[in-house]
């Protein structure tokens, strides 16, 4: 049975590989390392040596948005480690440092980080996502965690925003009020009484939401976003507190808001390169051409995607994508419709009505402003096939300036599936914790259990119990093979002795 799992697995990952050749060329080069020294890498930055202003404009953007929700200090400890180390991570989804794959991720950070004796290396930098779905499975809505009932392990969801007051994106979520902290409190409370937790995941969740979440400077925020970068900055140093350990700070912002800040602030009304992206006609063949089909920008043919922006009219339910028709961007059914001139662009931008794509954002951070983007399996892919695609609209224009510093922009490090913190429940079974189980049942050990996971398994390991979510994405479900959708993320693990070699770096105890 296990050669025949070892063979299906081949397959499957043959399948995989053929959809996402960058991954394919980075497991070849890359793969035996192991996670912590391949973590390494991350601060390697290339940054190109023409660069200086762009880098400024970037840093004083960031460096504005962390002073207004933290304080100055912070702020200058951001932009003066971004300046020896030019990076930061854009695999999250907006939310609570609770699912597995946004937790691993910025703890592999953190552990490459802790290796570095400079003083100037203390952040965790983060511009996650926040153009996705408030009902994606990552949960961005509130936290989880768990707990083992009758032998069997049991998850439990705590949410800021119930289902008939949900807005379509985290993006436009309004902040969340006392009153929902208070039913999340009661909901706990209930769950007690019930037996459904224990008195001590009582009592720790219970502290958490109170010292957390239910402060005023985070009531005092203008939107969810931002409450979540205050909180998951408090969260954050709280994961292996009981393991005496200093992390990095987690600054973690939003993606979108950062580009909507540079495009108003350097672009919307400046002769640059996004200028005649947005509002240049003679650019809309290089850009049909050259980016078209790519996964994470846009296709015709398949209606997928959207054209520079998203658009998220007051009261829509879903995001509308649009297509460029002359001078106007406009919906598919023509229900939506915007002039591209700068001061409409920019009131739009304002008040969440457009909100960047994931093309725009990306040739605005990675390719213009050559930030390092740090990111998961998919984005390895399509940040490399966007920047190559980036470049030859440059070589055709002639605009050598913007093909120099985008050549030297680094995509191809992968942080987002890599997982190593691993916890143990019921008779020796093992899964991924979330950021709430590390606090409730962390140990002194925890932390360098975890490191030393990490010095133990490869990169190809961690990233193997991933790839039957992978093929899943890569085909159509009527493309699935039955042979192949079978396989499991456990039964990959067991096969390559995953769970030996990574140590769980919590247990949770039986009931």
């Amino acid at each position: 049975m296990q050669g025949d799992l070892a063979d299906r697995f081949a397959r499957l990952k043959e399948k995989v590989l053929v959809k996402r050749p960058v991954l394919d060329e980075i497991l070849k080069k890359r793969g035996s390392k192991k996670l912590l020294e391949y973590s390494h890498d991350y601060v390697d930055v290339n940054l190109p040596p023409t660069i200086p202003r762009r880098q400024n404009e970037f840093l004083g953007v960031v460096a504005e948005v962390v002073e207004s929700r933290f304080d100055k200090k912070l702020a200058d400890s951001v932009v003066n480690q971004l300046k020896k180390y030019y990076f930061v991570s854009t695999a999250d989804h907006d939310g609570p440092i609770t699912h597995p794959f946004f937790l691993n991720s910025n703890l592999l950070t953190a552990a490459a980080m802790a290796d570095h004796s400079d003083p100037a290396i203390q952040n965790v930098i983060v511009l996650a996502c926040a153009n996705i779905s408030v009902d994606n499975s990552s949960f961005p809505r509130g936290l989880f965690f768990h707990n083992v009932r009758e032998g069997k392990l049991q998850t439990h969801r705590m949410s800021f925003f119930s289902a008939n007051t949900r807005p379509p994106a985290v993006y436009t979520l309004p902040p969340y009020t006392k009153v929902e902290v208070e039913k999340i409190l009661k909901e706990l409370k209930i769950k007690l009484d019930k037996g459904e937790i224990g008195a001590m995941e009582h009592e720790k969740m219970t502290q958490l939401m109170q010292e957390v979440y239910d402060q005023p400077e985070v009531y005092n925020s203008a939107s969810y976003m931002e409450q979540i970068s205050k909180t998951n900055f408090k969260l954050w140093p709280r994961l292996f507190a009981t393991s005496k350990v200093k992390l990095p700070n987690l600054v973690y912002l939003e993606l979108e808001d950062i580009v909507v800040r540079l495009l108003i602030k350097h672009h919307l009304y400046e002769h640059t390169i996004l200028n005649h992206i947005l509002f240049d006609l003679t650019y809309e063949p290089y850009i049909n051409q050259y980016f078209e089909g790519i996964f994470g920008s846009f296709s015709r043919a398949d209606e997928s995607g959207t054209y520079l922006f998203w658009a998220l009219p007051k009261g829509s339910k879903r995001n509308l994508q649009l297509w460029r028709k002359g001078n106007f961007l406009v919906s598919k059914d023509e229900s939506y419709k915007i002039e591209l001139k700068p001061e409409i662009i920019q009131k739009a931008m304002e008040e969440k009505e457009l909100i960047p794509s994931l093309l725009l954002a990306f040739a605005t951070v990675s390719f213009y402003y050559g930030v390092k983007c740090l990111g998961g399996f998919n984005q390895v892919n399509y940040l490399t096939h966007m920047k190559n695609g980036y470049i030859k609209m440059n070589v055709d224009i002639g605009n050598y300036r913007s093909i120099e510093v985008c050549a030297r922009a680094q995509t191809k490090e992968i942080c987002d599936g890599l997982t190593f913190a691993f916890m143990e429940y019921g008779d020796h079974e093992v899964g991924l914790a979330s950021g709430p189980d590390l606090i409730l049942y962390g140990k002194e050990d925890s932390w360098q259990r975890l490191v030393d996971s990490a010095k133990q398994i490869t990169f190809e390991e961690a990233l193997t119990p991933l790839m039957p979510e992978m093929y899943k994405i890569s085909y159509d479900k009527k493309e699935w093979e039955p042979e192949l959708e079978s396989i499991t993320e456990k039964e990959l693990s067991e096969m390559i002795g995953l769970h030996d070699k990574a140590e769980p770096c919590i247990e949770i105890p039986k009931d």
